[in-house]
Parts: C-alpha cells; structure tokens; sequence
C-alpha cells in the first residue's frame, strides 16, 4: 500500500510541479491573467450572507465551468473537495449514498441519516431525518453549498449538516441539448434538455435515461427521470418558482455484503443468499414544489415555499419473514420566512410545518417470490418549527445568534399513544476582522435528531409498533476557526469539538442476516481540524482539503475509548483543473482516505486508500451547433478498495467492493 500510495501522489506532484511550469510558459499574457474572485450571497444559511464574514465553516463551488465533463453518475463526483465530509455506496444503487458529515449520517445502514438535503430551496430530507438522492438531476447541478455542523436552529431535526444544491435555471447560449454518455460495466446515459424563456418567464426541462449491468454480479441499475423548473418574475421585487420531478426506477439490484474472504476469491461476485432472494429496490416518486419570494422597497423580503412528495417503494432483501417490503409515503411542507434588512443589521424570523405518512407493509420472500403479509403498519411524523435569528455588524465584528422550537409527534397506528419531543436549539457565533480580507470566527450550535420512522420500526422482536427504546440524539459542538478571502486564493482552517448523547448505531441479528436493526450505544466525542483552499486564475484552478479526525465513544460500558466506526481518521483531497488556449479541458482528482473501523468494537480495521480520476473535454462549434466531447477515467490506477463497509454486519460480511480502473466517454450537441 506504501509503494501504491508512493506512485500515485508522485504522480500528482510531477503534475503540479513539472506540467504547471510549462502549461504557463506556453500561455499568453491575457490567458495568464488571474481572476478576481467574488463574493457569494449563500442561500444555506438562509440570509444570503457572503461567505467571508459567516461565523461557521462552509464550503461551496460552482461547477458550471466543468459540469460537460463529468459522467454524472454519483453527487460522490462532486463533493469529494468538502473536508470531514465522507462518501460510500455510489456503486449500490439500491442503498444510495451514504454520506457522513462530522459523523453525522454515519449510521445509516442506507440513504441519508442526519444530513439535511435542500435541493433548490426546497428540502429532499423527510420530516424524519431520512434522505436520498435517487431522484436528484445531476446534469442539472449549478452549485453546491455545505454547511459543515450541526444546524439544527435553523433547519431543526436531524440536521447535522446541511448539503444544499442549486441547480441551472436555463440553458445558456443554447434552446435545446442532447447527451450521450457511455462506459465500463455497461453504462449508458442519454439527456435531453431544453430551455423556454420570454422577458419575463424562464423554464429548463430535462429528461434523462440511465442503465448499468454494474460491476458485480446482481448489482444492475435503470432510472428515469424527468424535471420541470420554471421561474416567472412578476415584477423586479416579486417572483415564483415551480418545481416538478418524476422519477422512475424499475430495478436497482443490490448484490450484498461480503466477507473479506470471499471479496479475496472473487472480486466482482455476488452474495448468493442475495442472488437467491433476488434482492433489489423499485422506486416511483413525484415531487412538486413551488416558492415565492417577495420584497418591498430595499429592506423586507418574505420568501414562502410548499411541497408535496410521494414515493413509492419495493424492495426485496435477502431472508424470509418480512424480506419484502412494500412501503407507500407521502410527504408535504410548508415553510415562510420574513426578513428586515438595513445597514449593519438583519434579522429573519421563519416558521417550518411538515407532515410524513408511511404505509409499511413486509411479506414474506419466498426465494425471490412473494409470500404472505407479516407485517402492516401505517406509520405517521409531524414536526412545526419556529425560529428566528439576528445578524448585527460593527465595523470588524460580525455577531450571529439564532434560536429554534421544535414540537415534534411521532407514532403508528399500532402504538396507543405518539411519541411527544419539545426541543430548542440555540447558536450564537461571532467573526472578527484581524487583517484585511482576514477573519477569525468561532461559534457554538447544537443538534437533535430522533430515529427515523425505519429504524423504529425495525423491531428486534420482530412485531408490529415502533421500538421505543431507541431514544433520540443531541449534540453541543464548539468550533474555532479562521478564513481569509484574496483576489485569486480562498483559504479556510478550523477546530471542531462535538459532544454526542445517545449515539445510534446499526446492528444485524443472525435471525434476520441481511436486516438492519439500531440501539443507543451511549456518548461520544468527536474533535478534529479541517483546512481547505483555493487557488484560482483564467486557466487555472486547485481546491484542496485535509481532515484530520477522531470520533471516538466518551461513556459505555463495553466501547469507550473505540473509535465509532465506518468514518477514516484522515481524509485528502487535491483537484486541477486545467483550460487550454483551445478550449481544452482538463480535471485532475486524487483522494486519499484514512484507516477506520467496520465495527463498534475495533476489531475489524479497513485499510487507507487513495485513488485517481481524470476527464477532460473539448467544445468545438459547427456551424449553429455547439458539441461537446468528453472522458475520463475512474480509479486510474486501478486501486483495489471498498466501495462500502457494512457497520456491524452479522457475519463478517462487511465489505462491498469498488470497481477498478473503468472509462467513460460521450458528447452532447446544443442549438
């Protein structure tokens, strides 16, 4: 792994060190020229304050100028740049991402847990802390923004972090796109997109078909996908924005976990008992949303929004009773927020409603075939949220303080009474100008996060209710920080310290292999230091990251002092990004990921690993047409690593494989 780990980040630093020098010399005076970079108003803390002066760590890119050459598979793509924030899963498809933020979400057994997901103002998060991104449109992604701790006083439940996701309003330069994409394991990819606009109206339709065998057996993926945003200005001060998605996905297959033995005798294979109950997912889900937004004069805004959701899923797992699961949810929420704004001083009081019912039926899975029903309860969440927070600014000082209640009722209809939680959740951070473009900041937040509707009712006994002995979460963090902002370099450096009651952890039993179930396993602390950067000129751009971590349990009987499992002590990330003076374009990746732990009790270690990608592309004009061809290669050099570990899987079964060196190419026309 040394000598591995030797040639790849040597071969970064031939990149940086010889390539850089002679790409410059070749360039001309104006090519060379840096840029300026600007200050952005965010949308994720909910103020559209500019990055520099918040009091928190952030970290945000815009991705148009390098969005044509990704493959658009994985949000993995993208995020890798955000330091303690930690991926797996992006080649099973019927578990989704799993991703960790500080810790936070690195329990879920599948999808997202304690990381709220706002796509385009609108949250994809339930009301119970559940998240995926199975329908999210990739191709559409305009900027990324995360908030990196807990946030719980402005987004209330389960909100560890918050990943919030712009995507384009319109095609530009161009009416209508198509795209083809393909690659290793039998991927194929096709888009259409097209944009509609007047003086006042602007709309971006986008279709999408998606297919992959994938690399392993029983793990193939199909999805549809069809977006509509449209955005109307009634006047210069009052605008309302729809949103509607449809997803179809008719087979996410789901090949299991492995022990490290049988990942040693064959790479690529499936679990059999996977394979004989013929695992794997289907999804429908409609989302439509709309919100309005409202100012008078220069000082008062109200922005007001609503959704509805419903999300229709099947899926079979690998055992008998209640293997299958047939689960119907629906979803809605309504949120308004009014702002007064003047010279030094803004302040924001906000109201958020949200309803989640889930009809959850398991049968029995009879090989693959589905038998009786064994299971059938319909499963509600409710939660109301009121907040309000002030923003005040003297000369060097910026002050932040926020405070939210949350009422929160949960239940089914086979527990005789709801589960009832009143909650506040307080902030206060404060940033002070030491030099110019320079700021130290620090900050104290903290979060709650009940278990969601899927781990309660995953019963250890195997009966109908909800397993109220798994008790909610809460969180105090501490950060220390400082962030400096020039003409072409952006850098960011903190401390975080997180003190976490009741930590929740996933666990299998021998009698349901295959099934997650999920206890408290006591507190924990988690202190680390994060440092990102910056560099940017008119043909040249390097983002860099580095974590360094512990998360470590702080009171149990049989675990304190382990590390809590399935997050690396040690994460890096180095991105080039390269145009030439022919409209070339270049994206050089390295990751480097940290030793951590399968299981609570840190018998089972994962080995470090880093990995390669490179794509590039180039557009070219013919005639009215615009054309766009592109590649790249993941895991270039071929590095053998998990793709996912399965947290304390019964069985020693707790490795998922990653794909090895793999190609993907295509291209898109535009008129």
């Amino acid at each position: 792994m040394r000598s591995l780990e030797g040639r790849i980040w040597l071969f970064l630093s031939v990149v940086i060190v010889f390539i850089y020098p002679n790409f410059i010399q070749a360039q001309s005076q104006s090519q060379t020229t840096t840029i300026t970079l600007k200050e952005v108003a965010l949308m994720a803390p909910k103020t559209e304050t500019v990055q520099s002066i918040l009091p928190f760590s952030l970290s945000t890119k815009n991705l148009t100028s390098f969005q044509t050459i990704y493959q658009q598979l994985s949000l993995q793509e993208y995020l890798g740049s955000v330091p303690s924030l930690f991926i797996q899963n992006a080649n099973n498809y019927a578990q989704d991402l799993r991703i960790s933020l500080r810790g936070f979400g690195a329990r879920a057994a599948f999808g997202i847990r304690g990381v709220k997901i706002i796509i385009d103002g609108i949250p994809e998060t339930t009301p119970d802390g559940q998240g995926q991104l199975d329908n999210l449109p990739l191709g559409l992604l305009k900027s990324f923004e995360v908030l990196r701790g807990p946030s719980a006083s402005l987004y209330g439940n389960a909100s560890g972090g918050v990943i919030y996701l712009n995507t384009l309003d319109i095609l530009k330069n161009k009416a209508l796109q198509f795209k083809v994409n393909f690659g290793a394991y039998g991927f194929q990819s096709y888009q259409l997109n097209t944009s509609l606009k007047n003086k006042k109206t602007f709309a971006l339709i986008h279709a999408n078909r998606t297919q992959i065998n994938g690399y392993r057996k029983n793990s193939g993926f199909e999805q549809n996908l069809f977006n509509v945003k449209l955005k109307h200005l009634f006047t210069s001060q009052s605008s309302v924005q729809l949103q509607l998605n449809y997803t179809n996905s008719p087979i996410a297959e789901d090949s299991g976990g492995l022990t490290l033995e049988e990942t040693e005798a064959d790479w690529n294979q499936a679990r059999q008992r996977n394979v004989d109950y013929n695992t794997y997912e289907s999804i429908d889900q409609l989302k439509v949303g709309i919100s309005w937004d409202q100012s008078w004069r220069s000082r008062w805004n109200l922005n007001t929004y609503g959704f509805y959701s419903y999300r229709d899923f099947y899926g079979k797992l690998p055992f008998e009773n209640g293997g299958i699961i047939d689960l119907n949810r629906n979803y809605f929420g309504f949120g308004s927020r009014l702002n007064y704004k003047k010279k030094g001083h803004h302040w924001q009081m906000g109201l958020e409603t949200s309803q989640q019912k889930d009809q959850r039926d398991r049968y029995l899975n009879l090989k693959g075939i589905q038998g009786t029903k064994s299971f059938s309860q319909l499963e509600s969440f409710k939660s109301l949220g009121i907040y309000i927070l002030d923003e005040v600014q003297w000369q060097q000082l910026f002050l932040r303080t926020s405070l939210r209640y949350d009422d929160i009722s949960l239940g089914a209809d086979s527990v005789s009474e709801d589960q009832q939680y009143q909650v506040l959740n307080p902030s206060i951070g404060l940033s002070y100008e030491i030099a110019s473009k320079q700021r130290l900041f620090t900050n104290f937040s903290t979060s709650f996060e009940t278990p969601n509707l899927s781990e309660l009712s995953s019963n250890p006994n195997g009966k109908e209710g909800l397993n109220l002995e798994l008790n909610p979460s809460r969180a105090l963090n501490y950060e220390l920080g400082w962030k400096g902002l020039w003409s072409k370099t952006r850098i960011e450096a903190n401390l975080f310290f997180i003190e976490n009651s009741n930590e929740i952890l996933p666990y299998e039993l021998e009698a349901f292999p295959g099934r997650y179930f999920y206890r408290n396993t006591g507190s924990t602390h988690r202190f680390g230091f994060e440092l990102s950067g910056m560099y940017k000129t008119k043909v040249w751009e390097v983002q860099a990251s580095i974590t360094r971590a512990r998360y470590e349990f702080s009171e149990s009987e049989t675990v304190k002092g382990n590390a809590l499992p399935g997050i690396p002590n040690s994460q890096f990330f180095l991105q080039l990004d390269y145009v030439t003076p022919t409209d070339w374009k270049f994206q050089l990746t390295g990751e480097s990921v940290g030793s951590f732990y399968a299981d609570s009790s840190n018998s089972v270690q994962i080995d470090p690993y880093q990995k390669v990608r490179l794509q590039g592309g180039k557009k070219i004009s013919l005639g009215g047409l615009e054309v766009d061809f592109f590649g790249g290669i993941n895991n270039l050099f071929n590095v053998q690593y998990f793709d996912n570990i399965r947290l304390n899987a019964f069985g020693k079964r707790y490795y998922e494989p990653a794909p090895g060196r793999n190609v993907f190419f295509g291209l898109s026309v535009g008129l």
